[in-house]
């Protein structure tokens, strides 16, 4: 589950609202578009008719308070820029019904194809090259099924394609998403795109087929996830997407794995938010493709699993942070239900990485006849190396690049077979994952804490004598933090008026070290 959903974020609110349908007053009026074609101020087009001495032009720009910039005497269309007080559309309107004018129109403005007004605040799409694997087609033809709360149906922007699916959580027929988890990332996979409206997806034509397998609270049981696989296996899905973990292996789960594999399903799931050194089911079965979570600026998000099962790495956010100055916390922005409300907000965790990933084996598999084992081959052969050239237990194969991968698959050329989920390469990380030098014992010293709040917000810094990990962890809500190896060390959060937190300050050095402080206690 995400982090978002399940701890901190759910507790500190630090998921942030950019628009919603119920409250058009909130920040969506400052950034939708106001349903109007758009076209140059005070411009318009006009083909006159008229002889070779220009006459009929001279005496209509001055019967009209009009200027003329230009005239393409091949089309017999001159550009004129409104000198008076009228508006484009009573000049169009005033121009038309002139004996002399053949036709007038607004000069329109023309984009490359129909665009989503929030799509600037995709920095996700970004930074996999999505614009680039769409160049080669949207995924339409494929199926992914999303193993989660549901999806629900609606919304201003909504999905392309939503099949029909089932809910084995409760055992009907209807897999309605009451939670907002599940639509979420159905939305990151497939949301309507290029329909001036909202957000974009990652594989816009693919369609979703939606298998409830969580609860309305966002948690399930073994058997239900197991059921919805093979269903979704059954049904012709090209794709599963699990947002979804546990911590223990379980024999029933791994067999219907291994059934959706054998039926030809790619299956894709994230390595949990437990700061763990472990990667979580079914994310670590072998032939699941196993994604964490990355940051604005490419780094692994501290959240984020690590381990011998971590396949590839796709933008999860940092809804502590706003690296990229668009005044918003850097979280993966999507349309979805909070509190039963349509509205577009920024969520954090593997859960949000995992669909970029699903949604990018939709869009190899659009070009070719391709086995669950040449897509994770494809994907992983493309990935950004993020730490040491090659596969590491931090990041896996690296940062998904969709462009590079739908490239290679339209190429038809697929690399040698690598193994998707390595196992005891001998390989030690450099990083906090484990150090080389194990000789290394001391845990870092942290001083100098201080700490103070403005408004709804709080920051706490310390110091340590050594480079290490910045974590807190809260009493009531968990770990949250940063592996950023430094020595100086400062954490900010968002919280609600009134209340008091009680919590530990963690520091780890890069041979795994750890010291911790406190308890502190801070009320906003």
């Amino acid at each position: 589950m995400s982090i978002a959903r399940s701890t901190l974020l759910a507790s500190l609110a630090l998921s942030t609202l950019i628009g919603c349908d119920t409250t058009p007053e909130t920040e969506a009026a400052r950034l939708d578009l106001q349903g109007t074609e758009a076209y140059m101020d005070q411009e318009v087009l006009v083909a006159i008719d008229d002889g070779d001495d220009g006459v009929a032009r001279m005496l209509l720009t001055d019967d009209f308070a009009l200027q003329e910039l230009e005239h393409n005497a091949t089309l017999g269309v001159s550009r004129m820029r409104i000198e008076g007080d009228m508006d484009v559309r009573r000049m169009t309107d005033a121009l038309g019904d002139d004996h002399r004018v053949v036709f007038a129109e607004p000069n329109f403005i023309a984009t490359a194809s129909a665009s989503d007004p929030y799509r600037s605040y995709q920095w996700n799409l970004d930074a996999i090259d999505n614009d680039a694997a769409l160049s080669y087609g949207d995924g339409s033809g494929t199926v992914v099924a999303v193993l989660d709360t549901g999806v629900r149906d609606g919304g201003r922007d909504g999905l392309t394609n939503l099949l029909d699916g089932y809910d084995f959580y409760y055992g009907d027929s209807d897999p309605t998403d009451n939670d907002g988890h599940g639509t979420f990332v159905a939305g990151t996979i497939a949301q309507s795109t290029g329909n001036n409206t909202g957000v974009a997806g990652v594989a816009p034509g693919a369609a979703i087929l939606p298998v409830k397998v969580l609860s309305d609270q966002g948690y399930g049981d073994i058997n239900a996830i197991s059921n919805g696989i093979v269903w979704a296996a059954e049904q012709g899905a090209d794709v599963i997407n699990m947002s979804l973990g546990s911590a223990s292996s379980s024999r029933t789960m791994e067999r219907a794995v291994e059934y959706a594999y054998g039926a030809g399903v790619v299956l894709v799931a994230a390595t949990g938010n437990e700061y763990s050194s472990r990667v979580s089911y079914p994310a670590a079965y072998p032939e699941v493709i196993a994604v964490g979570a990355t940051r604005y600026d490419g780094s692994r998000a501290g959240y984020s699993n690590t381990g011998d099962g971590i396949d590839l790495m796709a933008p999860g956010g940092d809804m502590s942070r706003d690296d990229n100055g668009d005044g918003y916390a850097d979280g993966v922005l999507q349309e979805t239900i909070e509190n039963g409300r349509w509205t577009y907000t920024f969520w954090e965790g593997t859960s949000m990485a995992t669909p970029h990933v699903a949604a990018a084996a939709a869009l190899v598999i659009a070009q070719g006849d391709y086995s669950p084992a040449d897509v994770a081959d494809i994907l992983v052969s493309t990935a950004t190396d993020l730490s040491a050239s090659g596969w590491d237990s931090a990041t896996g194969y690296g940062l998904l690049n969709t462009g590079a991968a739908v490239a290679l698959a339209a190429g038809g050329d697929v690399p040698e077979t690598t193994d998707p989920d390595p196992v005891d390469t001998g390989e030690t990380d450099s990083g906090s994952d484990g150090g080389s030098d194990t000789t290394d014992t001391t845990a870092p010293v942290i001083s100098d804490v201080t700490g103070w709040t403005q408004g709804n917000s709080f920051t706490v810094q310390w110091v340590t004598d050594e480079a290490a990990d910045t974590y807190i962890d809260f009493t009531d809500y968990g770990v949250y933090g940063d592996d950023t190896l430094t020595t100086q060390h400062t954490l900010r959060f968002n919280a609600s008026r009134g209340m008091t937190l009680t919590f530990d300050l963690m520091s780890t050095d890069a041979a795994g070290n750890t010291s911790t402080s406190g308890p502190w206690q801070i009320t906003l």
